[in-house]
């Protein structure tokens, strides 16, 4: 447990050391959800947009860290050094896991609060089933990032995955606003998107009230399907070495 802690408390720091990376965690969302405010409130948009800037930031932080830091630690050798030592792959994987569970939901309070009491977004209740919610997400999206980790090769390959798998799940899964009499595509991403399956959670709780027993069979897909992800990326990695 003590190596485990080590790692993520030395991958935490580095990433907090690097403004481009505070500015992608907390800046740019910050800002996106600013704007989101402008949207009229009274139509029920405001409330998918800026749900849907935060589903969509935490995805893309997810995905793009665990590829790129990764492949980082892959190629300056660091990957290797520690399984040289007496860290094994088990405690190496599981490190990289808690830090982008962590440092997700710390992004996902982030946007909430300032959501909250920046700009006046209506989020009043349920803040116990929000936070399930959003671990289950977070989970699901960490399984997904793990499991494309062991197919990207190159630092562009990662961005491009990631942004094209954020991207077509967010727009076409009706995250930012409802889509009426959706295509049998688009009907099928919402089907298979976390983005679409936690924002519409969200918004059922926010808006609607719905408790947590209301929403037991969607969390249960969204973290079975992260489970199943997480599993095969790590037997992807392990083999990989």
């Amino acid at each position: 447990m003590r190596k485990i802690s080590a790692i993520v408390w030395v991958g935490i720091r580095q990433m907090l050391a690097d403004p481009i990376y505070i500015m992608f965690l907390i800046a740019l969302p910050v800002m996106m959800t600013w704007l989101m405010s402008f949207l009229p409130q009274e139509s029920g948009i405001y409330e998918m947009a800026t749900l849907g800037v935060l589903v969509m930031f935490v995805g893309l932080n997810i995905l793009t860290s665990a590829g790129g830091f990764m492949l980082e630690e892959k190629q300056a050798g660091t990957w290797q050094r520690m399984l040289s030592g007496t860290v094994t792959h088990s405690q190496i994987l599981t490190a990289y896991f808690v830090r982008l569970v962590v440092t997700a939901f710390i992004q996902s309070l982030l946007l909430l609060l300032s959501g909250k009491y920046l700009f006046g977004a209506p989020w009043n209740q349920g803040f116990l089933t929000i936070s399930v919610i959003l671990l289950v997400y977070i989970f699901t999206m960490t399984g997904l990032a793990l499991f494309l980790s062991g197919f990207l090769k190159s630092s562009g390959q990662v961005q491009a995955v990631s942004m094209a798998v954020v991207m077509i799940g967010t727009m076409l899964g009706g995250v930012f606003i409802p889509i009426e009499n959706p295509s049998p595509l688009i009907r099928l991403v919402s089907q298979i998107s976390p983005q679409s399956w936690a924002v519409h959670a969200l918004k059922d709780v926010f808006v609607q009230g719905i408790g947590l027993s209301a929403l037991t069979g969607s969390l249960l897909t969204m973290a079975g399907a992260g489970l199943l992800l997480l599993a095969a990326g790590v037997i992807k990695l392990q083999m990989d070495g």
